[in-house]
């Protein structure tokens, strides 16, 4: 078979291209579904979104709108053709040739000619920067030595294909998007505004123009995934951790891995140790409700009479935050363990102790309390 099925039914010969059947939704849904660096990302970043930063890029230098959408379709070929590594590309002759063909063609029915030298130029340098930007940002380790400078902010962070491919479309027709990486807020204030006195079909309308059906599909999907991410971070972060941290000889008597699991025995009680794990990490914003949970943690590991001789530890993200917030913190014991069923059941603690930070200065000795980064770092 000579050609390939398009996502809009063409039966397209990438060999023998015909401009007529070269479509830009083909172009937008099969990039924003194609992974750069052949998959070796630490998550999913697609063709598509990459174009978009270089597009985005060429805006941010002051560009011509020719060679923002050069930009954009740069890698349009690839949507016919798959991305091919560079190195490997290099030693296909007749496949550069192809994709040469394929890609002057995509450029002189979008944009009326070919590239000059001067866009061309412009293009693959703002290729060549913004790929040294996301693989420095997205492979488990620097690719690169030098980190060239850009006038954008282009966004390596993970985006569902339906958002980048909406996007993609938008930028192209030059229509405003909700899918840009703006503010959210800023988004949905702009809706609110431009569907005042509207009715229902202007409603219908805004809802096609800008894919809400596909994007709404997307985030409930993320969503349901979302609710099984806690559980599976508690659960293969404690294995994971283990494999580092426990020592020869010793052996797990007692394993919990499920997140919340309140009213349980410890996370992991051993022949050598008793831990609890904490995968939260502390930022500058409210931390009552982890406050609450740690020190629940510290208090029943440190008050813990059948530990035998056993270490006690937390192992946690944070966790000079976490110790200065033990050590310092004025906040009554009452406080803390107001919505947690400890509080009945150690009512002489509460009595004796009035701050977190008073029963901490007593047992500080008791639980270590570990940096659970190093740990899990992959």
């Amino acid at each position: 078979m000579e050609h390939i099925t398009t996502y809009m039914g063409e039966d397209f010969t990438p060999h023998n291209p015909d401009a007529n059947q070269i479509h830009i939704e083909d172009i937008a849904h099969a990039l924003s579904l194609m992974c750069r660096a052949n998959g070796h990302f630490v998550h999913f970043y697609s063709v598509a979104q990459h174009s978009i930063n270089c597009a985005k890029e060429a805006k941010a230098r002051g560009l011509s709108s020719r060679v923002q959408i050069a930009c954009l379709l740069h890698d349009a070929s690839e949507a016919y053709l798959s991305d091919i590594t560079r190195p490997v590309k290099s030693h296909l002759l007749d496949y550069k040739e192809i994709e040469k063909r394929l890609q002057d063609l995509i450029y002189a029915k979008f944009l009326g000619s070919p590239l000059t030298d001067d866009e061309a130029s412009h293009v693959e340098q703002i290729d060549q920067d913004i790929l040294v930007c996301e693989f420095n940002a997205l492979m488990k380790k620097r690719v690169f030595d030098d980190c060239p400078s850009v006038n954008s902010k282009p966004s390596f962070e993970f985006r569902g294909f339906a958002e980048i491919e909406s996007e993609f479309i938008r930028i192209f027709t030059g229509e405003r998007t909700i899918s840009n990486h703006d503010s959210l807020r800023t988004q949905i204030a702009a809706i609110e505004c431009e569907l005042l006195d509207r009715n229902k079909a202007d409603v219908h309308n805004l809802v096609e123009q800008q894919n809400i059906r596909d994007i709404l599909a997307e985030k409930l999907y993320i969503k349901n995934l979302s609710a099984q991410v806690d559980v599976a971070i508690h659960a293969f972060g404690i294995l994971f951790a283990l494999s580092k941290i426990m020592e020869d000889g010793e052996a797990i008597e007692y394993l919990s891995l499920g997140a919340g699991n309140t009213g349980k025995a410890f996370d992991v009680v051993t022949s050598k140790r008793i831990a609890e794990f904490k995968f939260a990490k502390w930022d500058g914003g409210s931390n009552t409700i982890r406050q609450n949970g740690i020190f629940k943690d510290f208090l029943e590991l440190a008050i813990n009479t059948k530990s035998e001789g056993k270490m006690k530890q937390i192992y946690c993200l944070s966790a000079n935050e976490v110790i200065r917030f033990l050590s310092n913190s004025e906040r009554s014991l009452a406080s803390v363990l107001s919505r947690n069923p400890m509080k009945k059941k150690y009512p002489d603690v509460q009595v004796q102790y009035k701050t977190v930070k008073a029963f901490y200065n007593d047992f500080k000795n008791e639980v270590e309390i570990i940096e659970l980064d190093k740990y899990i770092r992959m």
